[in-house]
């Protein structure tokens, strides 16, 4: 294991291009395992690439591990070559033996342990986690599976153990909220998971919890990406103070409710223009 400025790294061992929207990088090294993985079908970590123009980027992307060895020493990331992006741009020069660090890691996925279904949901950038956590479902769990992509997008492979539904999109817009509305729940415990572009999945949380009315357990929602990045960035770096305003604002208003406390941020967040 290496060191780049404190931080460990992985090396890469294989290089595949798997369709025209993913190229999989196999990382291989102890570092893996030192990041205390925690060991569930959306366990991520973040990657720091190497730039094209030199250097290293100090920000980091969060990353699906697609795959990981039972001793952590391998795994598997599926990169998404969008246009743009740090991590897409290394993606398409990858090549056996770079280094990429790595940092932190972090799950989201709550499934209740009693749950008799699962569907996913997911744009592009949400399809490795969304493919992991199907193949490593529970046997007699029924799962569906539905991937929001361009018309002109290869669905990648995707496992056999879900029912897949592929539903397009056209370049630049999301329809998560739509796919969440028109959802027929199987009867039973169950648990919706949606991933995908920030303002998009927002809209689809409020629409399970307000329009469909699941209790927060019943449900999880994960902005993968953010399409005004740039711009957010900006907007942020500018006035971090009113960002932490409204979220105090917000926890002191929703108390114990989680959902209630990001309805009340994202509120707060679009009254003052900042989302």
């Amino acid at each position: 294991m290496t060191v780049d400025g404190g931080r460990p790294r992985v090396r890469v061992a294989e290089v595949h291009r798997l369709s025209d929207l993913f190229v999989r990088a196999e990382l291989e090294g102890p570092a893996l395992a030192g990041l205390d993985l925690p060991g569930v079908p959306d366990e991520a970590c973040v990657f720091h690439f190497p730039l094209p123009g030199g250097g290293v980027d100090d920000l980091g992307r969060w990353y699906t591990l697609r795959r990981v060895a039972p001793d952590a020493g391998r795994a598997t990331v599926d990169v998404l070559c969008h246009e743009g992006g740090v991590g897409a741009a290394w993606a398409r020069r990858a090549a056996v033996g770079d280094e990429i660090g790595i940092s932190r890691a972090n799950s989201w996925f709550r499934r209740p342990g009693d749950a008799r279904w699962q569907i996913l949901i997911g744009d592009a950038a949400a399809l490795p986690a969304l493919a992991r956590i199907a193949e490593e479902a529970p046997d007699g769990l029924w799962t569906e599976m539905v991937a929001e992509l361009t018309d002109d997008a290869e669905l990648p492979a995707t496992p056999s153990t879900a029912r897949v539904r592929r539903v397009s999109a056209a370049p630049g817009t999301s329809a998560l909220d739509e796919i969440v509305r028109g959802l027929e729940l199987p009867p039973g415990q169950g648990y919706v998971y949606v991933g995908g572009e920030a303002a998009a999945t927002r809209a689809a949380r409020k629409a399970l919890r307000h329009e469909l009315g699941l209790r927060p357990v019943d449900y999880g929602v994960l902005g993968y990406w953010r399409r005004d990045a740039e711009r957010f960035r900006k907007r942020y770096e500018a006035a971090p103070d009113r960002f932490a305003q409204a979220w105090a604002e917000a926890e002191a208003g929703g108390g114990d409710d989680e959902e209630r406390v990001l309805d009340l941020y994202e509120a707060k967040l679009s009254e003052a223009g900042l989302i």
